[in-house]
């Protein structure tokens, strides 16, 4: 998956289904080998766990669609290189549990294989997550 246009329309499309709550839909771009972690320890919360594989993806997006609601999304930046993508995006939070909101500034990076995303990283405040979270 090296062309830029393909990679790009993927994340685009990953990210609307996790902003609409289509969890279905979302799943549907990991790959069967897929990993997720938001970069932060586990500690501080449950949001920061790394799981692997696509039945774990799966259970760590459900909650995380459960638990968090995003609005004002916008896109700053996009870079594809080969199989490998960066997202630098902001968007306001708001937690349904504690019914706190944050807005935030989140670098995610890809990578890909099969057309799918086999991986995502992403960077954000986590102790701003904490503190939303609590």
């Amino acid at each position: 998956m090296g062309e830029h246009a393909a990679v790009a329309e993927l994340i685009r499309s990953a990210y609307a289904a996790r902003h609409r709550g289509d969890l279905d839909e979302l799943m549907g771009y990991f790959h069967e080998q897929s990993s997720y972690r938001l970069a932060g320890g586990p500690t501080a919360s449950d949001v920061f766990v790394q799981p692997q594989g696509h039945a774990a993806v799966r259970a760590q997006m459900a909650a995380l669609i459960a638990t968090y609601v995003f609005s004002n999304i916008e896109e700053l930046a996009l870079m594809v290189d080969g199989d490998r993508a960066t997202l630098h995006w902001r968007a306001d939070v708001r937690c349904l549990p504690s019914g706190r909101t944050g807005s935030f500034e989140i670098i995610d990076l890809f990578t890909f294989a099969d057309g799918k995303l086999t991986s995502v990283t992403q960077f954000t405040d986590t102790a701003g997550v904490a503190r939303l979270s609590a």
